[in-house]
C-alpha cells in the first residue's frame, strides 16, 4: 500500500484531475446532493490541508489512505461495497477524497474506473456506490 500520505502544494492537487473539474471546483465553494446526502466539495486549498485519521496525519484529499491502512490491519485487505462489488484496501487507498458530509463521511472518486463517486463511511469502514459520476455532478452544479 502506497504510504504517500501529504500533497504537498495546489498545483500537485490540481494535477490529479481533469481540467473541467479543476475549471468546476475553482468557480467557488460548492455544496451538492449525493444519494439524498450533503457534502461540502473540497477547495484545492482544503485538500492539501493536514488532518489526523487513526494517528496518521494526511492530506484531507488523502484520507483513505489513513482509513484503508487501518482497514487492512483489522479486516485483510478485501472489502466489498454495498452492492459485491470486491475492493481491495490497495485500491482504496489510492482513491482521491472530494469532499465531506456533515457526519464525516468522505466522498471520493473510485479508482477503478476514476470516475463513478462513493461514499465512504467513516465509522464502519462501508463503502457506498452512488449513481453519481464526476461528469454528471460538474454537470449538475455547473451554472
Amino acid at each position: 500500500m502506497s504510504t504517500d500520505f501529504i500533497i504537498e502544494s495546489i498545483d500537485l492537487a490540481k494535477n490529479l484531475f481533469r481540467k473541467n473539474y479543476r475549471d468546476f471546483i475553482s468557480e467557488k465553494p460548492r455544496t451538492v446532493t449525493v444519494e439524498d446526502e450533503d457534502f461540502k466539495l473540497y477547495s484545492f486549498e482544503k485538500m492539501i490541508s493536514l488532518t489526523n485519521i487513526d494517528g496518521m496525519e494526511v492530506s484531507e484529499a488523502r484520507a483513505l489512505r489513513a482509513y484503508a491502512t487501518t482497514l487492512n490491519d483489522i479486516f485483510g485487505s478485501t472489502m466489498y461495497d454495498q452492492k459485491g462489488k470486491k475492493w481491495q484496501t490497495g485500491m482504496l487507498s489510492s482513491s482521491i477524497t472530494i469532499g465531506k458530509n456533515s457526519e464525516g463521511d468522505l466522498l471520493f472518486v473510485d479508482r477503478h474506473d476514476g470516475k463513478t463517486l462513493y461514499i465512504f463511511r467513516h465509522d464502519d469502514g462501508g463503502l457506498f456506490k452512488t449513481k453519481m459520476t464526476l461528469y454528471k455532478l460538474i454537470k449538475a452544479y455547473s451554472e
